[in-house]
């Protein structure tokens, strides 16, 4: 069994990989007086089985990471008798993820949850770190808190049952960290795209633990995002998140938003003259071996940029990018929106 630790300030827990992450959630939940598991009716009938224990299943997709969800979890708690020494298990991706974490963070003020990510984007990014949050309609994840989960157990055989974008879906984020730390990792990624979407575990699974030892560094060093040194998180998130708001949350998931976030940043990137021509040809190179369709043109200006005026990672009245200035290197940028707008017709070019 292998495992990585995360040594949050609020506690150190673990992440844990490989078949018998089943078994030791299993053998963890003996020490509460109860355990519930919280999925997805898409992953609840494949993997629920695999746990002994009740399972509640929510609506699956982002139009569920609301306020009104919490609400209704709350209730179902409380009239399971689950309370401070029970424990939640989340089943699923990224959306499942930050609610139960959410939730589990101000039921009976605090009560321990767990997290077993089936999604890749999940695997490499949202499982881990303890930021939770619900969508509004004024953005993305406005609502939420910092609470690590008790423990990360991953079980990478899972993503063989993913569909197609999915596989996208993570994609985005695993290059994010090839771009903002690890040029090794990006050139991984770019060469073996194919493997990725085979769910070649030779490839992917060294490629899920490097993302998860670098998000694991970070968090260790600015758990609460007040150092700056979690922001180079954010790469591909700002137009990304805006691009999920401008269109609903419904077109599309949110690691294709970050991958077309990245795209838009890397050419902002160099227009400001931060990033030099060779290297903005890489980088669209990576992406663009991605299967996505990296068209703008369903985009309404207007609404983006009402998005990236209520970033809740914007300063001083400033959009807040995180610009790569090298594959391994990224900057934090803060910009007025004028100053994009400036650039937005060279950015979204085809």
């Amino acid at each position: 069994m292998e495992s990585i630790v995360v040594q949050a300030p609020s506690g150190a827990y673990n992440i844990n990989f490989g078949p018998e992450i089943w078994q030791q959630v299993e053998e963890l939940a003996k020490g509460y007086d109860q355990a519930l598991v919280v999925s997805d009716k898409n992953v609840a009938p494949l993997y629920g089985d695999r746990l002994p224990f009740p399972i509640y299943t929510l609506e699956p997709g982002e139009e569920t990471k609301n306020i009104q969800t919490i609400a209704e979890m709350v209730d179902e708690w409380a009239e399971r008798g689950l309370g401070r020494y029970s424990l939640v298990i989340a089943l699923g991706g990224g959306v499942v993820g930050d609610l139960v974490g959410l939730t589990a963070s101000v039921y009976r003020r605090g009560i321990a949850y767990v997290q077993i990510p089936t999604t890749l984007v999940a695997q490499v990014d949202s499982g881990v770190g303890g930021k939770t949050g619900v969508n509004t309609p004024r953005g993305k994840n406005l609502v939420g808190t910092f609470y690590q989960p008790w423990g990360v157990y991953i079980d990478p055989s899972v993503l063989s049952t993913l569909p197609e974008r999915e596989i996208t879906n993570g994609l985005g984020e695993i290059l994010k960290y090839g771009v903002i730390q690890d040029p090794a990792l990006f050139q991984v990624v770019q060469e073996h795209i194919s493997d990725f979407y085979d769910v070649d575990l030779r490839i992917v699974g060294p490629a899920i633990r490097r993302c998860l030892e670098i998000k694991g560094d970070i968090v260790g060093a600015d758990e609460l995002d007040e150092q700056g040194v979690r922001r180079i998180l954010n790469h591909g998130h700002t137009f990304g998140h805006a691009i999920e708001k401008a269109t609903g949350f419904k077109r599309h998931n949110h690691g294709e938003a970050v991958l077309m976030g990245m795209l838009l940043e890397a050419r902002l990137s160099h227009l400001l003259g931060m990033l030099p021509s060779a290297v903005l040809q890489e980088i669209e190179g990576a992406l663009f071996r991605v299967r996505l369709d990296y068209s703008f043109e369903h985009l309404d200006k207007d609404e983006v940029f009402s998005a990236l005026h209520e970033d809740k990672k914007n300063r001083a009245s400033k959009i807040s990018f995180i610009l790569p200035r090298e594959i391994g290197r990224v900057e934090e940028v803060l910009l007025s929106a004028g100053e994009v707008e400036k650039y937005w017709n060279e950015v979204i070019r085809p």
